[in-house]
């Protein structure tokens, strides 16, 4: 019982408050990289776009899945195993957040001009590594795939051959649109209906 109680309260919790300081990391870091540049209107679009971006990923998290996991793990027929397996995902979101960060710096630093190849790779593939995070929790919380995430990320990828010839602003731009999408759908999908419960397969 007591690993019980670990497992479905504190740890989840845990899990949370990491993906939590990471997104307000990436915020705090644009935000001095931002004060150290001159502050041109494509700069404090990057800036804009950063944080909004943020906000989506805090939304599509939380949206259900990220508020109950503690009830998830507590009803499971082996709470352990089925908190480890939510650990995991969260070090794919919580990676997905880096990434996200070193692209929005990169953004910041030149949102004109060609995209490298690299910067890509982080600007889109930051959200894509997320999403998939996200993925896996939400098959660990309802035992399912998410559909609208498995969209997100083919978008990013169909994406990132014509952002190629684009400004790093604009891959950052579209970036934060597909995630938009993703946190309008799930709106849309919670309009009228009753909180839906938990179902771990574990």
């Amino acid at each position: 019982m007591a690993v019980v109680a670990v497992h479905g309260r504190h740890l989840p919790e845990r899990y949370q408050q990491l993906l939590l300081i990471a997104l307000g990391e990436t915020v705090v870091s644009i935000g001095l990289t931002y004060t150290h540049h001159h502050s041109s209107p494509a700069e404090t679009t990057a800036l804009v776009i950063t944080f909004l971006s943020s906000v989506l990923l805090c939304r599509i998290y939380f949206y259900r899945t990220g508020q109950i996991l503690a009830e998830a793990v507590e009803v499971s027929s082996n709470p352990a195993l089925l908190g480890q397996r939510i650990g995991a995902a969260h070090v794919f979101m919580v990676i997905g957040i880096v990434f996200i960060a070193v692209g929005s710096e990169d953004v910041l630093a030149r949102p004109g001009g060609r995209v490298q190849a690299a910067w890509l790779v982080v600007i889109l593939g930051g959200p894509a590594v997320f999403l998939f995070g996200r993925i896996r929790l939400e098959r660990c919380v309802f035992d399912r795939l998410a559909v609208r995430r498995f969209v997100g990320i083919a978008a990013l990828v169909l994406l990132a051959p014509p952002l190629y010839f684009g400004p790093p602003l604009l891959a950052a731009v579209a970036a934060a649109v597909v995630l938009l999408g993703i946190a309008l759908a799930d709106a849309w999908k919670a309009a009228g209906r009753p909180p839906e419960a938990p179902s771990p397969a574990a």
